[in-house]
Formats: structure tokens, C-alpha cells, sequence
């Protein structure tokens, strides 16, 4: 059983509620910049659209696994592989691994790694990755979204 957290004083109370009051300031500092807002909503977007394919192959292999729909899919690098290629793709690993694989290495982080990272708990860090490789982020988003449509074109 897991130890319940202590009770704090009325004290102790006000440090998480001052960091909690800071909070809506520091992230409107951090979208006030249109273009950045516009970069990180487009990424988040587009990472989406890669999440959403990929459960779509998800959903089948586990059903197909378990015989049950599961309720909530979540992408390790585990079965990322094995699902894909359960839908007869030859994706490579090293592309896969780029984009749901879970290194959180600063300049290095998978692209599901710097969109987790975006969108729960934003900081400078995870923006300036974003910009710096950019291009690099995108490209394994769409290789991997023209493979998914492109694949029975090719046979």
C-alpha cells in the first residue's frame, strides 16, 4: 500500500499555491510570442496526427493480442515495432525510435518525448529544442505519415 502524503501546515500549504500563482504568468510569458506559440501548436499538431495513426494500428494488434479493446493505448518503444509490423510495415527502427522512443536528453529527446515535454510542462529548454531542430522533427513526422499512405501504393 502506498504511504499517504503528510499533512501540511498552513505554512508549508503556501509554498505549492505560490508556485501554482506563478504559473499563469510565466506560461503567458512564454506564448506571447506568436510565431513560438504558432511553432509549438503546428508541432503538437503534426506529432498528433503520428499518435493518432499509429493507436489506429495499436488498437488492432492489441485486440488481437488480448481480445479485448482496451481502453486507453499508450506507445512504448516495446511494441511500437511489433504493431507495425503486425500491419505487414517495414518502418525502420532508428526512425521509429526517433519518434516514440523515450530518450528525454535535452537536444536529443524523441519527438514524443519534446512534445510530452511542450505541452506538460513548458519551459525555454523544450521551445529553444523545438526551434533548433525543427526541420529534423518534422522530417521523422512525415516520413513516418507518407510511409502509412504511400505503403500499399508501392506494392
Amino acid at each position: 500500500m502506498s504511504k499517504s502524503p503528510a499533512k501540511l501546515t498552513d505554512t508549508e500549504k503556501q509554498s505549492p499555491r505560490n508556485k501554482a500563482k506563478a504559473e499563469p504568468e510565466r506560461l503567458d510569458s512564454a506564448f506571447s510570442n506568436e510565431t513560438t506559440k504558432q511553432k509549438i501548436d503546428d508541432f503538437k499538431d503534426t506529432f498528433s496526427k503520428c499518435e493518432i495513426v499509429y493507436k489506429v494500428i495499436l488498437e488492432e494488434h492489441q485486440f488481437k493480442k488480448t481480445g479485448e479493446h482496451l481502453e486507453r493505448l499508450q506507445i512504448t518503444m516495446r511494441q511500437v515495432p511489433h504493431a507495425l509490423a503486425f500491419a505487414g510495415y517495414d518502418f525502420d527502427n532508428l526512425l521509429l525510435t526517433k519518434l516514440f522512443g523515450s530518450k528525454e536528453k535535452i537536444g536529443k529527446r524523441s519527438v514524443k518525448k519534446l512534445r510530452d515535454s511542450l505541452t506538460h510542462s513548458l519551459n525555454q529548454k523544450a521551445i529553444d529544442e523545438l526551434i533548433q531542430r525543427e526541420q529534423e522533427l518534422y522530417a521523422y513526422m512525415n516520413d513516418f505519415l507518407m510511409k502509412i499512405r504511400q505503403f500499399d501504393q508501392a506494392a
